[in-house]
């Protein structure tokens, strides 16, 4: 079990991963929850300023599921052992990059959140470019 997955499965407990169908949507939501929830919780810590925009888009990407990657997921070839484990290291990823939220101060702000953004579009594109 990669470094990745083994801080996913601890991040979230009960992440479904990629077996199948059912279990890779509700890891979608799961992970993008987590993050979620840290942008929420940033946002409570710190004013957003000039960050703001980036940071409704962010928020806005873990709130609701990007079709897209709904769609692809219904695809049998993400069950794939080694596909999976490219997929449940990206949410890995993800999830390090969004756990700093906690941490970080106004001067990284803005650095944060386009560490994050970036970080979710890289999983998408993971996922929809399948």
């Amino acid at each position: 079990m990669s470094d990745e997955l083994i801080h996913v499965r601890t991040a979230i407990p009960g992440y479904a991963g990629f077996a199948d169908v059912s279990a890779r949507r509700l890891s979608d939501q799961q992970v993008r929850a987590w993050v979620g929830e840290r942008l929420a919780a940033l946002s409570q810590r710190l004013p957003l300023g000039d960050a703001s925009t980036a940071f409704d888009d962010a928020l806005l990407h873990c709130e609701f599921g990007d079709q897209r990657v709904i769609k692809a997921l219904d695809d049998s070839r993400f069950a794939a052992p080694e596909v999976a484990a490219q997929l449940e290291a990206e949410d890995g990823r993800l999830l390090n990059v969004a756990a700093a939220a906690a941490t970080v101060d106004a001067a990284g702000l803005a650095a944060f959140i386009g560490g994050v953004r970036e970080a979710l579009r890289r999983r998408t594109d993971a996922i929809i470019g399948r």
